[in-house]
């Protein structure tokens, strides 16, 4: 690094910390199918309906996600779905490992 008279060629004077980004968070275990089932009521759909959001999939919710599993968070789900390029039954609504992954990563 070259450095001149309280200053580095990068603009950080000599000695100063380092600033270092934390690492994000690992995705939270895959809960499996059946919590994501019509009817069902827990807070891994509340988890999944505002990551959606956070991602920006979140249009068919009218009051914003909530425990309980409706047609809202599949239809979220879905398009989520399809902006990874997946279709037919690749795109059903539900979320599998794989969605789950990506939408946590």
């Amino acid at each position: 690094m070259v450095t001149t008279p309280g200053r580095s060629l990068d603009g950080v004077a000599p000695g100063a910390p380092q600033l270092r980004s934390a690492p994000a968070p690992e995705a939270p275990d895959y809960p499996g199918r059946d919590v994501f089932r019509p009817g069902a009521d827990n807070p891994h759909v509340a988890l999944l309906g505002r990551k959606l959001v956070e991602k920006g999939f979140g249009a068919h919710y009218t009051g914003g996600p909530d425990a309980r599993w409706g047609e809202a968070d599949r239809r979220n789900v879905e398009a989520f779905q399809r902006a990874q390029g997946w279709n037919g039954r690749e795109a059903d609504g539900f979320p599998g490992p794989e969605t789950w992954r990506r939408l946590f990563s």
